[in-house]
């Protein structure tokens, strides 16, 4: 290239305003979540409640949204919170157990029966979350493995069974309601505030 292209090409490249580079930055970019970031969603079909005192939106879909924990009537700071209709038609908001290694694939069953509930390998009855309380959520980190999982209650109804193929640092919830369960891969959205 000719010497006085290259100038050209500089000075061009130097007089393009910062802000306009950073502006289309941030269209390809999400916001990261605020420092002191609380996790919500609203795993229902209709308009979802305030959550946590926070206006959630619009547009259903089982997305937790990042929100400033300074903005919700008392989230805990880096906690992941679900809300959902349990088997009374009540509105809960459930605290999920907190996250443990992300290298490995994170379960958590939300219990919203109106009786115990239990995940389990299917072919062996053997727990892979324990019996989860009526309106709480159990959860448990395991390897990346193929099974099939089944949602079980106390009285030994078989609520849904699951065949999956886990990867590595995949979170799934498996919701447990009185006419079945569905699974749920989490997904994140952008920040919302109050």
């Amino acid at each position: 290239m000719h010497r006085s292209r290259i100038a050209a090409f500089l000075i061009f490249a130097v007089s393009i305003p910062p802000s306009s580079v950073w502006a289309a930055d941030n269209e390809l970019y999400d916001a990261p979540p605020p420092e002191d970031a609380v996790f919500v969603r609203w795993i229902e079909e209709e308009t979802a409640p305030r959550v946590l005192g926070i206006r959630m939106p619009e547009e259903p879909g089982d997305v937790f949204y990042p929100v400033s924990a300074a903005l919700t009537d008392g989230g805990l700071v880096g906690s992941f919170y679900t809300a959902a209709v349990d088997a009374k038609g009540n509105v809960h908001v459930i605290r999920e157990p907190d996250r443990g290694d992300r290298s490995k694939v994170l379960l958590t069953l939300l219990n919203l029966t109106d009786e115990h509930a239990r995940l389990v390998l299917s072919d062996q009855n053997i727990d892979v979350i324990g019996t989860t309380d009526i309106n709480s959520a159990g959860s448990r980190t395991v390897n990346p493995v193929a099974a099939t999982l089944s949602v079980v209650t106390s009285s030994g109804a078989v609520l849904g069974r699951f065949d999956v193929q886990l990867r590595r640092g995949q979170t799934i919830t498996f919701v447990a309601r009185p006419d079945g369960a569905d699974l749920i891969e989490n997904r994140f959205g952008p920040n919302i505030g109050g």
